[in-house]
């Protein structure tokens, strides 16, 4: 009889360590997120949605350019994973742009080929972490106005809520994953989530200054893409695949792993900063932004 439970209890231990994913440190994976704007998404009018950059000309005072841009996008991501690099490409209609990060040197380039032109700027882990500390004192000062107006505010932990039904998501069999959130006027989302559970990428593989369209890891949790992010996508049990977010203001995103190739042979020459780009430190950026749009609205008169 207890050789019956030692060999049950054995097993139990097996099937339980099957179930744990695989933690890969390095990875290439293909995304294909569509998304719909809101119809009034900066002030586009019939015409869809719209841009609008604020530089500061070094004065202070500053000026305003918009761009009109369609209510539809469809924007092709390239992400490459290593502990020490990471890699996001990212390729739309409206332009293109590289982000590497370097974790050695510790510094994220940004580079982006938009209307002819190819600009780009450089930002330390420590300016990038001195902007989230800005952001964050922002978030507070705001919260602690509402909060003296009797709104209060409560810090809501993502809820996951696993199921056995599953879908073939670009080859793979998936499970499905609700995340179910409370936002700070009390409304509950849930997002549906598809994920692949036989691995996940190493948190110190995704972690980023600016977790520019990473899986999980890094400061927000989530994965973010043109502005869309869920909270607890790093809390998943292996890999997300595909998910849907709609919110209600009419924005509407659609996000689809079309290629993953976990323990992926990745030349280092991949996060080489290609030549031919105008690249620039971060302060500069405003002002490259601004040179961008006004080159750009010349060439279309």
């Amino acid at each position: 009889m207890k050789q019956i439970l030692s060999i049950s209890a054995c097993l139990l231990l097996a099937t339980a360590a099957f179930a744990q994913p695989k933690v890969v440190e390095k990875a290439i994976v293909k995304v294909k997120t569509e998304i719909i704007f809101p119809e009034n998404f900066g002030g586009g009018g019939d015409r869809g949605g719209g841009m609008v950059v604020a530089g500061n000309g070094g004065g202070g005072g500053g000026e305003m350019m918009s761009m009109s841009m369609p209510r539809e996008m469809e924007t092709n991501t390239t992400m490459y994973y290593t502990p020490n690099f990471m890699r996001v490409e990212s390729l739309t209609d409206f332009g293109n742009n590289i982000v590497i990060t370097d974790r050695v040197s510790k510094k994220t380039t940004t580079l982006i080929e938009a209307m002819g032109r190819k600009t780009g700027f450089v930002s330390t882990d420590a300016e990038a972490e001195a902007q989230r500390a800005r952001m964050d004192s922002m978030r507070n000062l705001r919260r602690d106005s509402l909060s003296a107006l009797g709104i209060s505010f409560k810090d809501n932990k993502p809820e996951l809520i696993y199921s056995d039904e599953t879908k073939k998501v670009s080859g793979f069999t998936c499970k499905k994953v609700t995340i179910k959130s409370i936002g700070q006027n009390g409304q509950v989302s849930e997002n549906v989530i598809w994920y692949n559970p036989d691995f996940k990428i190493s948190p110190k593989s995704t972690a980023a200054s600016a977790n520019p369209g990473g899986f999980g890891g890094g400061r927000g949790g989530g994965m973010s893409m043109m502005g869309g992010s869920i909270a607890g996508l790093d809390l998943i049990n292996g890999f997300p695949m595909e998910y849907e977010m709609v919110r209600g203001n009419g924005f509407k995103m659609h996000m689809t792993v079309l290629k993953v190739q976990p323990d992926a042979q990745i030349d280092e020459k991949t996060f080489e900063v290609p030549k031919g780009f105008d690249i620039k430190p971060m302060g500069s950026g405003g002002d490259m932004m601004r040179t961008i749009f006004r080159n750009g609205r010349a060439s279309e008169n």
